[in-house]
C-alpha cells in the first residue's frame, strides 16, 4: 500500500509539473517572439523534463528494475497526457495521436527510473 500511495504522489507531482511548464511555455508563445511552430518541440522537450523526473521518483519507490519501473512510468504518464488532450479538444484517441518524437520522453524516463534507482544505493 505505501508503494501505491508514493506512486499516486510521484505523479501528482508530476501532472503538476506538467500544467505548469506548459502554461509557461503558452506565456512565452504568446507574449515573445517565440515562434509558434516550435510549439510542439517545447512540449517535447517539458515531457521529457516530467518523465525524467517521474522515472527518477519511480525508481526510487521501486528500488530495482528502474529501466523497467522507468519505462513504465513514462508511458503511463504519456498515455495519460495524450488521452486527456484529445478528450479536451474533442478529437478521437486513436493510433495517429502517436509521433515518433514521443520515444524521447520514453527514453528521458528510462533514464530517470535508472538514476533513482541508483540514487537509493
Amino acid at each position: 500500500m505505501e508503494i501505491l500511495r508514493k506512486t499516486l504522489k510521484a505523479y501528482i507531482l508530476a501532472i503538476l509539473l506538467f500544467i505548469v511548464l506548459t502554461l509557461v511555455l503558452a506565456a512565452v508563445i504568446n507574449f515573445t517572439g517565440f515562434k509558434e511552430e516550435w510549439a510542439f518541440a517545447g512540449l517535447v522537450a517539458i515531457l521529457s523534463v516530467v518523465t525524467l523526473l517521474l522515472g527518477f521518483l519511480e525508481g526510487r519507490i521501486m528500488e530495482r528494475k528502474g529501466l523497467l519501473a522507468g519505462l513504465g512510468a513514462a508511458i503511463v504518464f504519456l498515455l495519460l497526457v495524450l488521452f486527456a488532450v484529445g478528450s479536451v479538444f474533442s478529437r478521437s484517441f486513436g493510433v495517429e495521436s502517436f509521433s515518433v518524437f514521443y520515444l524521447i520522453p520514453l527514453a528521458s524516463g528510462m533514464v530517470g527510473g535508472v538514476l533513482g534507482t541508483n540514487s537509493s544505493k
